[in-house]
């Protein structure tokens, strides 16, 4: 039987779709337009920021990206080929692993991060704040 507060719970859970909807297409419209960047391949360059870099390793194993990333196995893969590429991204085979695959963003893609960033973050900005 359903109460006043699940009523409340599934409208908050309504209001939580669209927001992520709107925001979500907002995004992807303002770094295509941008940046000719698509949400996805956004998301995945800042993971690959954030763990590629001067303290970091310089390269990232896909199986560990698949944990961050809100994409099915192949769907990230569809991505990679895309940034690949465009140049932003390199894949290299694993030495001691054939089933791995190593990403690492290219000083290009490090460069349309950066660029994209402030965009970003506009758009976030303006739905969430």
């Amino acid at each position: 039987m359903y109460h006043d507060s699940d009523n409340d719970v599934c409208a908050k859970w309504s209001e939580t779709l669209r927001r992520y909807h709107v925001t979500s297409c907002d995004l992807e419209n303002a770094l295509q337009a941008q940046h000719e960047l698509g949400l996805s391949e956004f998301e995945l360059l800042q993971v690959l920021g954030g763990r590629c870099g001067a303290e970091q390793a310089e390269k990232v194993k896909m199986k560990d990206i698949e944990a961050e990333m809100y994409l099915s196995q192949s769907a990230l893969s569809r991505t990679v080929t895309r940034l690949e590429k465009a140049g932003l991204v390199e894949r290299a085979a694993c030495d001691f692993d054939r089933r791995a695959n190593f990403l690492a963003l290219t000083a290009e893609g490090r460069a349309r991060l950066e660029d994209a960033r402030p965009t970003h973050l506009e758009v976030l900005r303006k739905h969430l704040v």
